[in-house]
């Protein structure tokens, strides 16, 4: 059966293969709490609310598989491994017409690299928690 589609959706959601990775000049974001507004593309400083997703990248020489506990694999598309160790934590946040914060997308990051793309449109703050003894970099996900 045809599914209608708005064409502001087709503008907003674009699909993965319009979309480029670029790396955040402004990282790499060592331990703790990180409040993002804007990100380094390049010499331009730009917003996040321009970009579609992310892409958490391990900074260092860290083990990108630490944390595993081995399950069940079947060397295809079957991988029942756990991860015990958050890297990061990322939270897409939208302001309200009342001026606060509220968070409308959270993931929880156990493994790298990660790519995540955003929920809920046009995100104006990305919150991003890196545990101890970590460092990461994003690279946001734009348009070519």
């Amino acid at each position: 059966m045809p599914q209608t589609v708005n064409v502001s959706d087709t503008f907003i959601h674009l699909p993965i293969g319009v979309l480029t990775p670029a790396l955040d000049g402004n990282g790499p974001y060592g331990a703790g709490n990180h409040a993002l507004t804007t990100w380094l593309d390049g010499a331009t400083l730009r917003n996040v609310s321009d970009t579609f997703g992310v892409i958490v990248q391990i900074n260092g020489a860290i083990a990108p598989k630490l944390g595993r506990v081995q399950g069940f694999d079947d060397g295809g598309t079957v991988n029942l491994e756990l991860f015990e160790f958050r890297i990061t934590q990322l939270a897409a946040l939208h302001q309200t017409l009342f001026g606060t914060w509220v968070a409308t997308q959270v993931q929880d990051v156990f493994y790298a690299p990660y790519m995540t793309r955003w929920a809920e449109d046009l995100p104006g703050k990305i919150g991003l928690y890196v545990s101890p003894t970590w460092s990461v970099d994003l690279y946001y996900l734009k348009t070519i």
